[in-house]
C-alpha cells in the first residue's frame, strides 16, 4: 500500500557517494534536524568519512 506523498513527509535523494560512507540513520537524523542545512551537512559528514566519490544530496520536505 502506498500512502503518497504527507505532509511532514521527507524524501531524500542522494548518489552511492553518500551512502557509502554515512549510515542511513545519519542522514535521517540530519534531514530531520535541519532540512535546508541537511545536504550542505550531509556532504560535509561524507567527506570526513572519507568520501572518495561524487555526492549528491537533495532534500524535500512535504510542508
Amino acid at each position: 500500500m502506498v500512502k503518497g506523498f504527507l505532509k511532514d513527509d521527507i524524501i531524500i535523494i542522494n548518489s552511492d557517494g553518500l551512502t557509502n560512507v554515512v549510515s542511513q540513520e545519519e542522514i535521517l537524523k540530519q534531514a530531520q534536524k535541519n532540512i535546508e542545512q541537511a545536504p550542505k551537512e550531509l556532504i560535509n559528514i561524507a567527506n570526513q568519512n572519507g568520501g572518495y566519490d561524487n555526492i549528491t544530496v537533495i532534500v524535500i520536505k512535504n510542508i
